[in-house]
């Protein structure tokens, strides 16, 4: 039996993969087929482009919301979220995430396509007034 050397870097991606999956989609790791689901239904609407036509980012990110489902309902990789993992070598201007490791990378990239979190958190305390 051969070393398989590359299996590291491959369980690597595909965890990230995941990762990414459950952050595109607003679920858990553990989430069943329902949420998931819903949760691509949700997210589907959000990001289709024919709601937003004037916006050519909202059909990447419409992909990316399919390929999402796609890995975490049936398993299936698919290429175009494993291309926007390899983008992550960008820099961002500042010095807000650590891109020493792939969290720093999956956070900025995060709030690269789907805005930051502290933007979120804020318009929540607000809808409360």
């Amino acid at each position: 039996m051969k070393d398989d050397f590359g299996f590291t870097e491959r369980t690597s991606r595909i965890l990230q993969a995941r990762q990414a999956a459950c952050k595109v989609l607003g679920v858990s790791e553990g989430a069943n087929k329902n949420d998931l689901k819903k949760a691509y239904r949700k997210a589907s609407l959000k990001y289709h482009p024919d709601h937003n036509p004037d916006d050519a980012k909202m059909a990447k990110k419409f992909i990316l919301v399919k390929c999402s489902y796609e890995l975490l309902a049936e398993g299936k990789p698919c290429p175009e979220l494993l291309e926007e993992i390899n983008t992550w070598q960008g820099v961002p201007e500042d010095d807000k995430y650590k891109l020493d490791n792939p969290w720093g990378h999956f956070l900025w990239w995060r709030d690269k396509f789907f805005g930051p979190e502290e933007k979120k958190k804020q318009n929540k305390g607000r809808a409360g007034l």
